[in-house]
C-alpha cells in the first residue's frame, strides 16, 4: 500500500463519516413516513449509519486503490446510499421511489463517467448487463414465490445490479448471491415475512461484492 492509497482511504472514511452523519441528521425528522405509520415506534438514534458509511467507504478506497479509482465513481453510491435506504426500509418496510431515482442517477452517472475516464466501454455494457440481469433474476424469484419481495426491492436491485457489474458481472453476481443467502438464513427469524426487509440485505450484499471480490 502506497502513501497515496492511505491518503485515499483515509480521506474517503473521513468523507463517509461526514455523510454518514448528514444522512442520520436527514432521517431523524421522519419525513419519509406516511400516515399510514403513525403509532410505529420510533426507530432510535440510529449511530450505526455514521460507522457504516465511514467503513464501507474506506473499504472501497482499499479495494480500488489510486490505480483504479475511476471505479470508485458508480460504486461509492452503494455505500452513501445503502444505509439511508436500509434505515428507511428497517423502520417502515418501504424503499422511497424518489431517493431510489436520485441513487440511480449518481450510479448512471457514475458508469459513464469511469467509462470515459479509463477509455473502456467494457464497464458501461457490463454495468447495464448487471442491472438487467439483476433485475430479470429478482423477476422470476418474485413469480415463483409471490409476495416474497416489494417492488421497492424490484427497483433497487437493477441500481446494485448496475453499480456491482461496472467492476464485473462477477461482482454483481456475487452481490445478489450474498444477499440471498443472508436473506434466506434470517428469514426464519421473523414472524411474519410480510414484514421482512430485504434492502438492508441488498445494499450489504453489493458491498460486501465488491469489497471481497472488485
Amino acid at each position: 500500500m502506497t502513501d497515496n492509497d492511505l491518503l485515499l482511504i483515509t480521506s474517503l472514511t473521513a468523507v463517509g463519516v461526514l455523510i454518514g452523519f448528514v444522512v442520520r441528521w436527514r432521517l431523524s425528522a421522519l419525513a419519509y413516513r406516511h400516515d399510514a405509520d403513525i403509532g410505529e415506534p420510533h426507530p432510535g438514534p440510529r449511530w450505526w449509519i455514521p460507522l457504516a458509511t465511514a467503513t464501507a467507504s474506506g473499504l472501497l478506497a482499499w479495494r480500488f486503490g489510486v490505480d483504479r479509482w475511476p471505479l470508485l465513481l458508480p460504486t461509492l453510491p452503494l455505500v452513501w446510499f445503502g444505509p439511508w435506504l436500509s434505515a428507511i426500509d428497517l423502520d417502515v418496510r418501504r424503499l422511497p421511489n424518489r431517493l431510489l431515482g436520485v441513487h440511480a442517477a449518481f450510479v448512471a452517472a457514475g458508469v459513464g463517467a469511469a467509462a470515459v475516464i479509463t477509455k473502456d466501454a467494457a464497464v458501461a455494457i457490463q454495468a447495464t448487463l448487471g442491472g438487467v440481469v439483476a433485475f430479470a433474476v429478482f423477476w422470476v424469484l418474485d413469480r415463483l414465490r409471490p409476495g416474497g419481495f416489494g417492488w421497492g426491492d424490484g427497483k433497487y436491485v437493477p441500481i446494485l445490479g448496475a453499480a456491482t457489474g461496472a467492476v464485473s458481472l462477477t461482482v454483481a453476481w456475487w452481490g445478489f448471491l450474498i444477499a440471498c443467502a443472508a436473506a434466506v438464513a434470517a428469514t426464519p427469524l421473523r414472524r411474519r415475512r410480510a414484514d421482512f426487509p430485504f434492502g438492508p440485505w441488498l445494499a450489504s450484499g453489493a458491498v460486501l461484492a465488491v469489497g471481497l471480490f472488485g
